[in-house]
């Protein structure tokens, strides 16, 4: 994990992905956070807010990104998303 901001920002500007669970970059300007590839245009580096969880930056008052789904758990070894598929699967009406 990295803990130094520096590198961390390096990361999010390389959209690393091997990092998504390392640690979240929370957006000032915008209010959201996301993970460290997300797609989204990268902040300048005095808006970020780095933090070391999803769960430590909603308890700062972020938000979820829409576009990189921060919350969810890292993807599996095949890029299934266990988790999510398990919500889904329990919030559909029964057949």
């Amino acid at each position: 994990m990295l803990s130094d901001p520096q590198s961390q920002y390096e990361a999010i500007q390389r959209r690393e992905e091997r990092l998504d669970g390392s640690f979240r970059a929370a957006v000032k300007t915008t209010g959201t956070y996301c993970r460290p590839s997300c797609r989204a245009k990268t902040p300048r580096t005095e808006n970020v807010d780095f933090r070391p969880t999803a769960a430590s930056a909603q308890l700062a008052g972020y938000r979820a990104c829409k576009r990189c789904s921060p919350r969810r758990s890292a993807p599996g070894p095949a890029g299934a998303w266990p988790v999510d598929a398990w919500v889904e699967r329990l919030a559909s009406p029964s057949v």
